[in-house]
C-alpha cells in the first residue's frame, strides 16, 4: 500500500532545489571517482583481496583513498566511470587520518580529471 503524503508548495520547491543541486554535484564528480580492487598477501603465500572507492586529485594519476582500503596491499586495480581499469600502486598512508595516496600506473595518453577540492575555511554548516 502506498501513502499519498501532501506537500506545500514551498517545500515541494525546496526538494527539487535540493534534488537539482545533488545530480549537478553527482554529474560534476562522476568522471573523477573511481573503484578499486586490492590486493594483499597473508600469511601462508595466499591472496586475498577488498574494495574501495578513491577521488583523482592531479591528472597525472594520484588519487586519495582511505588508507583501511590499502592497509597491508601494494596495490591492484583501479577502475574508472569511462570503463578504463588500470594498476596502481599505494604511494603511502596515514592510519591516523585513514587517508592514503596511490598512483595510477600506465596511464597512457588520455589524463585523468582531478575532483574539485572545496575550502573547508569557506565552508557554512
Amino acid at each position: 500500500m502506498t501513502v499519498a503524503v501532501e506537500r506545500e508548495p514551498d517545500e515541494v520547491a525546496a526538494l527539487d532545489v535540493y534534488s537539482s543541486v545533488v545530480t549537478s554535484v553527482a554529474q560534476r564528480l562522476l568522471p573523477s571517482v573511481s573503484s578499486l580492487r586490492v590486493t594483499v598477501r597473508v600469511p601462508g603465500g595466499r591472496r586475498t583481496s577488498g574494495s574501495g572507492s578513491a577521488v583523482v586529485l592531479t591528472a597525472d594519476g594520484y588519487l586519495v583513498t582511505s588508507a583501511h582500503v590499502v592497509e597491508r596491499s601494494q596495490g591492484g586495480v583501479v577502475t574508472f566511470g569511462d570503463g578504463r581499469s588500470l594498476d596502481f600502486e599505494v604511494v603511502g598512508a596515514d592510519t591516523l587520518s585513514d587517508l592514503a595516496v596511490i598512483r595510477v600506473q600506465r596511464l597512457g595518453e588520455r589524463s585523468l580529471e582531478p575532483a574539485e577540492l572545496g575550502d573547508a575555511d569557506a565552508l557554512l554548516v
